[in-house]
């Protein structure tokens, strides 16, 4: 078994997952896959100048949990590596957050090695999965139904979490440790039945390596190959995103609908899911039923506007793709004057202030600055598009509803929300960006004028 850290070496390399002067996090639960982690990198230590410490979290799931931190606190002075510790009723959080023991185990776990490596400046968390962690990890993800990414399971690397036995079996990495007299602890909790993951290596896999001595290695491969696809298809993604993005910012994204439509659908799924991702922050990507949805707005389905999760939703107006998230409608917020008025769930804001006539050096064509006359305005707020709003344009008798005049002027469906209105009781004054009442400009009575100007903050 000396070629074992050999073998680890390569794989570090390889996915390049350490270099040289890191200070790396080992998550260490006693088990043989950890220890085995842990002795491996302390190998690696001096070649690379590596500064290793571990952290055990008890999960308190078995009644003498004490004793797997009580083995890795001497373990760890053994080697005279620096060891952090916590305790964690885990079964009590999976029931407050309604979730599976794994499920919340993990989640603390891994929320925990997070938080100490950033207190204490860690920048590489290592863990022991393994071979097999992998292609059970495949395997369950085949029957929920993954796609491409599920089955390209574990991967090496995931910011700055690292896992250098990916390619080792725990078979080997028991075997290496007992020629090297390393001890090691075992937990029960690995043969019950309780658990969808023990049923899946205690049950699923002797039946698989019936039919085939190699399957966990062939699924192994497999996985390899398909990350190896996902990882050209993400570079793929990426650049058809950037050649169909026309803005992006916190509000919204908008990508080129012709663009957009050019792509092969299976592409065009792919950019969606992407701009989802970075508009909502989110690392999952949508559901099936969510991106059925999307491509039938793209293609003018459904209104042309379809939600996607968590109060996202994708809309095709004027020739663009938004997606963005649907806010509740906006009460008023009294315009500061003078001063600066920042607008709720905006990227904008509006500066005011009180001017001569005189001060008028020209009218705005692009309409981001106003000019009001003053007298005639009462108490002046700034609201959003109500459906049934109506102004009365510069120069003309009659009024017109403004869902007309954003037509007109071309503004999207999934704009219209955020376009500032400036009201006086309950007539507009003027629509941002778009138009001045004919009700409040200035005339040659005016004395006093208000000026406002769209801004960002």
């Amino acid at each position: 078994m000396n070629d074992l850290p050999k073998k680890v070496e390569h794989t570090i390399l390889e996915h390049g997952l350490i270099k040289a002067g890191d200070k790396i996090l080992v998550a260490l639960s006693g088990g043989p896959d950890s220890v085995a982690l842990l002795h491996l990198l302390r190998l690696l230590a001096f070649k690379y100048s590596l500064r290793i410490s571990a952290a055990h979290l008890d999960h308190s799931i078995r009644p003498n949990s004490y004793r797997d931190r009580e083995f890795c606190r001497v373990l760890c002075r053994s080697l005279k590596i620096k060891l952090h510790s916590k305790r964690l009723d885990v079964v009590g959080i999976a029931g407050k957050r309604r979730l599976s023991v794994e499920e919340a185990g993990r989640d603390v776990r891994y929320a925990y090695l997070g938080r100490l490596a950033d207190k204490l400046r860690y920048n590489r968390i290592a863990t022991g999965h393994t071979l097999d962690d992998n292609v059970e990890t495949v395997v369950m993800n085949l029957v929920r139904g993954s796609g491409l990414t599920g089955l390209a399971g574990i991967p090496y690397k995931r910011g700055q979490i690292i896992r250098p036995l990916l390619e080792c079996s725990k078979a080997e990495l028991e075997s290496y440790l007992r020629s090297n007299k390393v001890a090691f602890v075992k937990d029960t909790s690995n043969r019950s039945l309780r658990y969808a993951r023990n049923r899946v290596r205690l049950n699923i896999f002797p039946e698989m390596e019936k039919l085939n001595p190699a399957a966990k290695i062939n699924i192994a491969r497999m996985a390899k190959n398909v990350r190896d696809d996902v990882e050209f298809l993400s570079d793929l993604t990426v650049s058809a995103y950037n050649e169909a993005l026309i803005e992006t910012g916190k509000a919204k994204i908008l990508l080129d609908l012709a663009k957009l439509q050019s792509y092969d659908k299976s592409l065009r799924k792919k950019v969606l899911e992407e701009a989802f991702k970075r508009q909502s922050g989110k690392k999952a990507g949508l559901t099936s039923e969510s991106l059925a949805r999307a491509l039938d707005a793209v293609d003018g389905k459904s209104g042309g506007m379809a939600p996607l999760a968590d109060g996202y939703c994708i809309q095709n107006s004027q020739g663009r793709i938004g997606i963005f998230h649907k806010t509740p409608g906006h009460g008023k917020t009294d315009l500061v004057i003078p001063g600066t008025t920042q607008l709720p769930d905006s990227l904008t804001c509006l500066d005011s202030r009180i001017v001569s006539k005189e001060e008028i050096r020209g009218f705005d064509r692009t309409n981001r600055t106003a000019y009001l006359d003053f007298q005639r305005l009462g108490d002046v707020a700034v609201r959003f598009w109500e459906k049934g709003d109506r102004i009365k344009p510069l120069g003309m008798e009659g009024h017109r509803l403004l869902s007309d005049i954003f037509i007109d002027n071309k503004v999207p469906e999934f704009e219209r929300d955020s376009v500032p209105l400036v009201v006086s009781g309950d007539r507009i004054a003027w629509v941002a960006g778009i138009m001045v009442s004919d009700d409040f400009k200035i005339l040659p009575s005016t004395e006093e004028v208000l000026k406002i100007e769209l801004c960002k903050p």
